[in-house]
């Protein structure tokens, strides 16, 4: 292998390469699981870490073997660059809407590392075969520079997706949330750091120093290498133990330093080198009988008369001038010079620069002084050509890379084959750089015959006589100034391999004894006590941090031991205070058994009197009218047959026979419980009409039905239709008995909040307040005549009562009577048949101290199709209620006497928990909304709200939705924004997904699910599910405590 020649860069490319070889062989190590992403990093580093290697090589060999590592520099980078995007879309996991992404980027690379590949092959068969030299083309740097753009890219849209929040991408990079995110953008910011290198790479083309780029190269990848290291071991799956941690670290702080400490020592080292180059000196080269040439000093001699200015470029084809010349040289005639801007005299053909780095050089030449040169910047090249000799004079010029250095010499060829090297102008001394191309520093001078000699490892001194024979005579300054420098950095380079085979060997089991196995004794210990052995102990190394853990340890498991066993005698005394408790609490039991018996016997009572009073009114309205109808038309026979009428007479006969047959069939019917189905729902008009119609025809009283034109259509629910049918049935029938009217009228006014029914007669009319005093003696008990009287006025006004509307008479003797109806809007809206008998499943205790309200809430929930197990007045009785009927909801007011709405609620959730408890209250303001909401309420609702609305609220219970007004949910917000800072903290939403959570925020706004099913375009199925899994993963019992558990994570 080639001498190798150590400078800062070279030693900080060992660094990298030792702390690449250790990451690399620490993530082969991990293996066991082979996963994926683990295999893809692996292959990476193992690229990376050869990519590195060959960087060494390429700042530490001589010209031509470093060729061999430069030209697979690049491949080895671009197939590294195919594992890295495929880990990239990988880490921290394999997203499937991410895969056609991942397969775009992995043809790129591929495509890329076989394009590389292949001028790689074609240099190196054209530096082997042709000694020719060929240089990267300037686009293959802007191609690698965007390949490395899409590593730190494809890590971005890795943070993004890991980071489930709906925020915007660029939030998600500067705050990511989650450790997965986290290490992505960690990995952005490493990466990133190659990518800028890339960028460096392409400024290289147009003006920046090698200098500047081997030190941004071998700096920024260490760096890179380090973050990587602090990031990994952070974010790797499975962890990484202490041991492993302490001594990546360890080892990256040192290579990390030594690599800094070449770069800060070597410059003035660099400083004291003093090239064997002369000022204002003349070396002559004259031909000798074995054809090559002798070398001596001469005296001084410089030309001044420089000639005329010679147009060149200080790089590429034009750096060369020709000039037609006849010059005998190594015993071969040459007719065409080229002089070159960079101090180099070709014989017959033009001077390629890059080839003076192959293996062996194939043009004859002359070198006064190779340097690359400027002559745009000042100065020039000069020709004076005479009849025997040339002179070429470079003068003034400054260097390339160093333009504040600035040379002149001469070059005289004489037409016998002499020619002679004069200086008269060097920027002595001068600073080499050790890192810059050969050509940025004084390389070589003399001569070569160009027959394939070597030019990279001759030294010769030109100074002293000197006697060649064929072969050519080069002083290699570049190769005596970096053996100079690697004599003074082989010691540094010696320590950074020492001191790293040192740490890797010796600092793990260093930190074994002083650090790992105090630690895993501690560790040993807690596994011992998480299995129950409370004996455990824990061996004490050393007074320090590991040992004070220790020692503390060892006393907590003392003392738990200690408790452990003065247990059983605790539990006993336990034991006997438990079974005390259950004895009373067996008798508490039993009398709440005999409490719950004497209630269910209560409401059985009352069930079985509301029964019969039912059957009642129903036999009242229809067998009632029947028999009525039957002993009219009786008489009206039996006048007609009197009267000899007898056509007429059999015609009522066939009517009371076909009434009679109707009324046996519905009697034994409604005995024998064979309605097994309700009948289909009749026009409520068209049944008016007829019975009217009918009344009017038997009677031989004038009816008269007054609709308005935009009646609606239906009328009224089914329950309400039925129940104002019967009440215009009755007040027909007292006027028919009663009134001795001529004319009836039944007139239909539909108000915006009520419909109000008037029926009106021409009657008799009666005293008001008498029939109101007797309806008071009917209610009483006390006289059974007003009973049988007035029983038609009750029901009727039951029956009002019943669908929560009113009943009022108006009426004067001799001044005909009016009957007036209201039935609110609500109850006439048309009822859904499925929701009603869903309702009539939902179980309801009422509980408020206000009789009126509570009277009313009763009659509209059951006219609504609710049933109603039980009324209390205060919070004590609604927990004795709520133990003996059970109910399914309890509707309750939030102040009450007798403990009020909170502290029953607290009672009853925590005896029966499945009863669900909604709060009513007058105001939006109210001080207890959010502690109620906190004590297990599962709704709130205001006593002033629409009765659509209200009711409507509560059948949402049938769909676990939990009844919040819309003014109480904005409430419920504002009392969570000032809760904001409470001490408790904000609960972590971050187990719910992005949709989930879309939902909970919709429900907090106070919409139904069916408004957030329209609003997502979901399905109303689908909705409650996601509320459902809401629920389960947030550990709250209702909708209520999920949206106040959402706003206080606001």
């Amino acid at each position: 292998m080639s001498a190798i020649y150590l400078t800062p860069a070279s030693l900080s490319y060992l660094t990298q390469f030792i702390l690449a070889l250790a990451i690399t062989l620490f993530l082969a190590c991990r293996w066991r699981n082979r996963n994926t992403p683990l295999v893809l990093l692996t292959v990476f580093f193992a690229g990376a870490t050869s990519f590195i290697g060959l960087l060494f090589l390429d700042v530490s060999l001589a010209p031509f073997p470093r060729l061999l590592a430069v030209y697979a520099e690049n491949t080895v980078l671009a197939l590294a660059l195919v594992f890295l995007l495929q880990f990239a879309y990988r880490f921290p996991r394999f997203y499937a809407h991410r895969k056609w992404e991942a397969y775009a980027s992995l043809s790129v690379s591929l495509v890329y590392f076989l394009w590389e590949a292949q001028y790689m092959v074609y240099r190196y068969v054209a530096l082997l075969q042709w000694e020719t030299v060929y240089y990267r083309p300037p686009v293959s740097a802007y191609v690698n520079a965007l390949v490395l753009l899409w590593v730190p890219i494809a890590f971005s849209r890795q943070t993004t997706a890991a980071d489930p929040r709906p925020v915007h991408g660029l939030l998600k990079l500067w705050q990511p949330q989650g450790q997965e995110a986290r290490g992505a953008r960690s990995f952005v910011l490493v990466f990133g750091i190659i990518f800028v290198l890339g960028v460096i790479d392409v400024l290289r083309i147009f003006s920046l120093s090698t200098m500047f780029y081997n030190a941004a190269l071998s700096l920024g990848i260490l760096v890179a290498l380090w973050l990587f290291a602090i990031n990994y071991i952070h974010f790797v799956p499975g962890g990484v133990s202490v041991l492993t941690k302490l001594s990546i670290l360890t080892l990256t702080m040192f290579l990390a330093l030594l690599g800094l400490v070449g770069w800060m020592i070597a410059p003035s080292y660099i400083a004291t080198y003093r090239p064997d180059l002369t000022d204002h000196q003349t070396l002559r080269f004259v031909p000798n009988v074995s054809g090559g040439y002798d070398v001596a000093l001469v005296d001084f001699s410089f030309e001044t008369e420089l000639g005329d200015r010679v147009q060149v470029q200080p790089s590429g084809e034009a750096r060369n001038h020709e000039i037609d010349f006849a010059f005998p040289f190594y015993g071969q005639s040459y007719t065409q010079i080229y002089v070159a801007s960079s101090g180099v005299i070709g014989m017959g053909e033009p001077f390629w620069q890059p080839n003076m780095q192959a293996r062996r050089a194939h043009l004859p030449a002359i070198f006064p002084l190779l340097i690359e040169l400027d002559p745009r910047a000042g100065g020039g090249l000069y020709a004076r050509q005479e009849p025997d000799r040339l002179i070429l004079t470079w003068d003034h010029l400054p260097a390339l890379y160093r333009p504040e250095a600035i040379f002149t010499f001469q070059a005289v060829l004489y037409q016998d084959g002499v020619f002679d090297i004069t200086y008269n102008g060097l920027p002595l001394p001068f600073r080499f750089d050790p890192d810059e191309t050969p050509s940025a520093n004084p390389w070589l001078r003399g001569a070569t015959p160009g027959r394939g000699e070597s030019l990279h490892t001759r030294l010769d001194d030109l100074t002293g006589p000197l006697q060649e024979g064929q072969g050519a005579i080069i002083q290699n300054y570049h190769l005596d100034f970096r053996r100079y420098l690697h004599t003074f950095i082989l010691p540094l380079g010696w320590v950074v391999i020492g001191g790293s085979l040192l740490l890797m060997a010796g600092l793990p089991a260093l930190l074994h004894f002083s650090i790992i196995r105090p630690l895993n004794d501690l560790a040993a210990g807690v596994r011992q006590m998480e299995a129950g052995d409370l004996n455990a102990k824990v061996l004490i190394h050393n007074q320090d941090e590991i040992g004070f853990l220790a020692y503390a340890f060892n006393g907590m498991a003392s003392r738990l031991s200690g408790l452990v066993t003065d247990l059983e005698e605790r539990v006993a005394a336990r034991t006997s205070a438990l079974d005390a408790t259950n004895a009373q609490l067996r008798a508490e039991i039993a009398e709440r058994e005999q409490a719950q018996a004497t209630s269910i016997e209560q409401q059985r009572t009352l069930a079985t009197m509301e029964e019969r009073e039912r059957m009642g009114r129903d036999l009242h309205d229809g067998l009632g009218q029947t028999l009525g109808y039957l002993n009219v038309q009786a008489q009206a026979v039996e006048t007609m047959l009197a009267a000899g009428q007898t056509t007429p007479a059999q015609a009522n006969l066939r009517r009371i026979v076909q009434a009679a047959q109707e009324a046996n069939a519905d009697i034994r019917d409604y005995i024998l419980g064979l309605r097994a189905a309700p009948a289909p729902r009749q026009d409520f008009l068209a049944v008016l009409r007829d019975y009217l119609h009918r009344f009017q025809t038997t009677y031989g009283i004038e009816t008269r039905l007054n609709l308005p034109a935009d009646a609606p259509s239906p009328v009224f629910g089914p329950a309400v239709e039925e129940q104002l049918l019967r009440i215009i049935q009755e007040a027909l029938t007292n006027v028919r008995k009663h009134a001795a009217a001529h004319r009836v009228e039944v007139l239909f006014d539909f108000a915006v909040a009520a419909t109000h029914v008037i029926i009106t007669d021409d009657g008799c009319g009666f005293d008001v307040s008498q029939r109101v005093r007797e309806s008071a003696k009917q209610r009483a008990g006390e006289a059974a005549e007003a009973s049988s009287s007035h029983l038609g006025l009750t029901m009727m006004r039951e029956r009002a009562q019943a669908v929560g509307g009113q009943m009022e008479i108006r009426s004067a003797p001799e001044q005909g009577a009016c009957i007036l109806v209201h039935i609110p809007r609500l109850v006439a809206a048309p009822g859904d048949d499925a929701e009603t008998a869903g309702l009539a499943e939902l179980r309801l205790l009422l509980v408020d101290d206000h009789p009126l309200f509570l009277e009313g809430l009763h009659s509209l929930l059951t006219a609504r199709g609710f049933t109603v197990v039980g009324t209390a007045c205060d919070g004590e009785v609604a927990l004795e209620q709520s133990r003996a009927l059970r109910p399914d909801v309890v509707v309750m007011d939030m102040h009450m006497p007798g403990g009020g709405g909170l502290e029953a609620t607290r009672a009853i959730k925590a005896e029966l928990p499945e009863t669900k408890i909604i709060m009513l209250t007058v105001a939006e303001d109210d001080a207890h909304l959010f502690a109620a909401l906190e004590s297990g309420a599962s709704g709130y609702l205001l006593k002033n709200l629409d009765a659509n609305q209200f009711c409507a609220l509560l059948a949402g219970l049938l769909r676990d939705e939990s009844p919040l007004a819309p003014g109480l949910a904005a409430r419920i917000m504002a009392e969570f924004s000032h809760r904001r800072d409470d001490s408790r903290g904000r609960p972590d939403m971050t187990k719910l997904t992005p949709r989930q959570k879309e939902i909970l925020s919709l429900v907090a706004q106070g919409l139904i699910y069916k408004e957030v099913a329209q609003r997502l375009h979901l399905t109303e199925q689908t909705v409650k599910y996601h509320i459902n899994q809401i629920l389960e993963k947030l550990h709250v019992e209702n909708r209520a405590e999920a949206i106040a558990y959402y706003l206080r994570a606001q």
